[in-house]
């Protein structure tokens, strides 16, 4: 070969990398427009956007509101949720998102919250992938096509249906993931590694420990440990560092709720000492675990199990080294190929042990240990399967990777051989077969995404989706208010009052001091004072009656007319038989009651309406009715 041939062939695989950098760039912005295009539409419908309101507007959007109101005051109570309660009770998934609140209309912090953690998940994917494949020669020749696969599997992610009201707690878990890895590598430059701390102590201050951050932490406890004791691995002092820097921020941000569940804040015991903890069938709960995943962490993995099934069939029959195969070297997995399979099968080993322990949680055996924990009894360890989301795409990724191992090099030809291999179009077919799912996929997460709903109502203004304004109220409660200060010179801080058919939510982002509240961890006395007000509709109902004095977590005006339901649109219905116990609702300070629906003979339950005309608008989702609690006389 002449100098000049082997110039010529150095300078052509000089402009390919070139190439395939500009290619892996260019797929990544490309990912990235996509991520942050689903805050368009925040951005036009404002307070039209649609928002999932179950664990969001119902009661993590207050209490970030609340939070955020009361920042700087130095008081430890909520003077406007549930007639005073601590701030315990509303804790925020995400503390450093409560400055968005502080700053920004509700409805944009939240749209914020959305596309910030989309990207979070976006990036993250796509670093871990290229971490995946860059000690494969092969897929390092193929940047473009690893590009588009992060770059596919990273959007995938970021348009999980998760609720953006939980910050970092789910979408920043691979990012947290690759900081890590690169933590371990001793040969990262120093500005690289202060970055990786910085985002380490970024996820702890946008994540909830008792979400996501109890599991981070405990398994990556137990890779520290196998690390130090096995002496094949190597420990990094790197990536223990930033474990105590994610364990010291969680202590910092959840000191007043560690410092009341341990007793260090006085007697006051929390409503959740009355759970009633109610087992399931351990090798069901598994199955629905492992196939199905858990609340608020639906993943859509039934495909991509296909995918995974797909790519070990077919690289266990491509990649038989035979004893001539080995003597040759030929077919015989390379270091990056190991990788990915390393990586996929310790992901699988993760995701099987988290739906086991959260199965143990849930069966008898966990019941019967958490009856004995008092208020801990109703900490939620099967929240371990929020981090299996993130596992699943990453084992997609890897797995698309893997396929792309098996395509011809462009520059070998079409040589045909036994296996099939080198002319492609056994490993052809599969990656097609293999992207259709993921397509597919893709697909599903888009129908089930949130960007969808807020498209349509782009499209469509009277989209029958409940928007953020239709939740709560706005313009109406409004209208409640200012009658309230017009005709009795009241402000809201010197009247209290419950909601019956419409969520206390609503009157919370207004402004007004309630009563009746969503919380998970309240004072146990003043559940049971509140439910002598609800004590009359409670007998009437097995079903409502159960689901206060057992859980209770929805501090709420119940009626056993409308069971379970708390937003009751305008319209015909209305209450035939409401009933409340009305002294003890104003011994509890009690004043006014917001109704969805007209209470037929309020009078005789001692209710007073106080204007015959509901409060609405054209458009508005509910008709409001006023009521004042009557005196006992």
């Amino acid at each position: 070969m002449t100098a000049e041939t082997r110039e010529g062939g150095t300078m052509t695989k000089m402009t390919t990398k070139v190439k395939t950098q500009k290619s892996e760039k260019a797929w990544f912005f490309l990912g990235a427009l996509a991520v942050f295009f689903m805050g368009v539409p925040y951005l036009v419908l404002g307070k039209d956007s649609v928002f999932v309101y179950h664990d969001q507007l119902d009661g993590e959007v207050i209490a970030y509101l609340l939070q955020a109101r009361h920042l700087w005051d130095g008081s430890g109570v909520l003077p406007e949720f549930m007639n005073g309660a601590a701030k315990t009770a509303l804790t925020m998934p995400a503390p450093a998102c409560v400055l968005l609140y502080r700053w920004l209309p509700a409805e944009l912090a939240l749209a914020c919250m959305q596309v910030a953690g989309s990207f979070a998940g976006y990036l993250g994917m796509f670093c871990l992938l290229g971490w995946a494949g860059e000690t494969s020669e092969t897929l390092r020749r193929r940047k473009g096509l690893v590009g588009f696969i992060a770059m596919l599997t990273g959007c995938m992610y970021a348009y999980l249906p998760f609720l953006p009201v939980y910050g970092l707690s789910q979408y920043g878990l691979p990012l947290l993931m690759y900081c890590v890895l690169r933590l371990g590598e001793k040969d990262r430059p120093k500005n690289f590694r202060i970055l990786c701390y910085f985002y380490v102590l970024l996820f702890g201050c946008n994540s909830s420990l008792v979400l996501s951050g109890f599991a981070v932490l405990g398994i990556w406890a137990v890779w520290e440990i196998v690390t130090l004791v096995d002496k094949r691995k190597q420990f990094s002092a790197g990536q223990a560092a930033a474990w105590g820097i994610l364990l010291l921020t969680y202590i910092v941000e959840n000191g007043s709720l560690l410092l009341q569940l341990s007793g260090g804040q006085g007697e006051e015991i929390s409503h959740k000492s009355e759970y009633l903890l109610s087992p399931v069938d351990f090798f069901s709960q598994l199955k629905t675990n492992l196939l199905q995943g858990g609340q608020h962490s639906v993943d859509y993995h039934g495909l991509i199990l296909v995918v995974l099934l797909m790519t070990t069939v077919v690289l266990f029959f491509l990649n038989r080294a035979t004893k001539k195969d080995i003597a040759d070297k030929k077919n015989v997995p390379e270091g990056g190929e190991k990788r990915l399979w390393k990586a996929v099968g310790l992901s699988l080993a993760v995701i099987a042990g988290f739906a086991a322990v959260a199965a143990l949680w849930d069966s008898s055996i966990g019941i019967a240990i958490r009856s004995s924990l008092g208020a801990l009894k109703g900490f939620q360890a099967n929240r371990v399967l929020w981090l299996s989301p993130c596992l699943w795409y990453f084992i997609l990724g890897c797995s698309l990777l893997l396929l792309t191992e098996q395509l011809p090099e462009r520059d070998t030809g079409a040589e045909k051989t036994g296996n099939g291999r080198r002319n492609g179009v056994i490993p052809g077919i599969i990656v097609m077969a293999a992207m259709l799912l993921t397509v597919a996929t893709a697909g599903k997460i888009l129908l089930e995404s949130n960007l969808k709903p807020n498209l349509q109502k782009l499209v469509n203004r009277n989209y029958a989706a409940m928007s953020f304004r239709d939740y709560y109220a706005v313009d109406v409660l409004d209208q409640v208010q200012e009658y309230l200060r017009e005709n009795t010179g009241e402000e809201p801080q010197d009247y209290r009052v419950v909601s019956l058919g419409i969520d206390p939510a609503a009157a919370l982002y207004h402004g007004f001091y309630c009563l009746d509240g969503y919380s998970n961890n309240y004072s146990l006395e003043y559940k049971h004072r509140f439910r002598e007000i609800i004590a009359p509709e409670l007998d009437k109902s097995e079903y409502l009656e159960d689901s206060f004095d057992h859980w209770g977590n929805r501090c709420y005006l119940f009626s056993a007319e409308c069971p379970g339901y708390y937003t009751i649109e305008k319209g015909g219905f209305y209450f035939q038989d409401y009933t409340i116990d009305a002294e003890s609702l104003r011994q509890l300070g009690g004043s006014y009651l917001l109704s969805a629906a007209y209470i037929d003979h309020s009078e005789d339950t001692g209710l007073e309406l106080m204007r015959p005309e509901a409060f609405e608008t054209e458009n508005s989702y509910y008709r409001i009715y006023l009521y004042r609690v009557m005196d006992n006389e």
